[in-house]
């Protein structure tokens, strides 16, 4: 299911336990930032997910006004015990993204339980994730993912 939250597309597959979730639409906008990740906070709050692909491509650079809110806000919201696996695919000239990531998660590290990844595609990311669910699904979800039409105009 292709779900879009302001600036952000989200894939929920409740079979596999997986939420994937890109910006679309390009935001250095802090309350169209907020509002997106409050959507996406709210799905996972649910306790269904266990499987997580962040795909950072794209993504304009993360101020450290929204790295503060992300790692005091949303990072407590969505460390639910139901998460066991996050993936971020990140383009490989993003280090200053990565680096912001990292730094979030290492401040956020007291109440993220979960095992997290770097990828530079997303394919692999879903290979990883689905490995501990349903191998067998990736190929289904990499295909709705595609031939949706703000999908297809996200790559970056």
């Amino acid at each position: 299911m292709i779900l879009n939250f302001y600036a952000i597309q989200a894939q929920y597959a409740p079979e596999v336990s997986l939420l994937r979730f890109q910006y679309y639409r390009s935001s250095a906008e802090l309350t169209t930032n907020r509002k997106s990740l409050n959507a996406i906070a709210q799905l996972i709050e649910q306790n269904t997910i266990t499987e997580g692909l962040i795909d950072l491509r794209g993504r304009p650079r993360i101020t450290p006004e929204q790295q503060l809110w992300v790692a005091t806000n949303w990072l407590p919201r969505v460390s639910v015990p139901a998460i066991q696996h996050v993936a971020f695919v990140m383009s490989s000239t993003s280090l200053y993204n990565q680096m912001a990531i990292e730094a979030m998660h290492f401040a956020a590290r007291h109440f993220i339980h979960y095992e997290v990844q770097f990828f530079s595609e997303p394919a692999s990311a879903l290979d990883w994730l689905l490995s501990f669910q349903d191998p067998t699904a990736q190929a289904h979800l990499e295909q709705e993912w595609a031939e949706h039409p703000l999908a297809a105009n996200s790559e970056g």
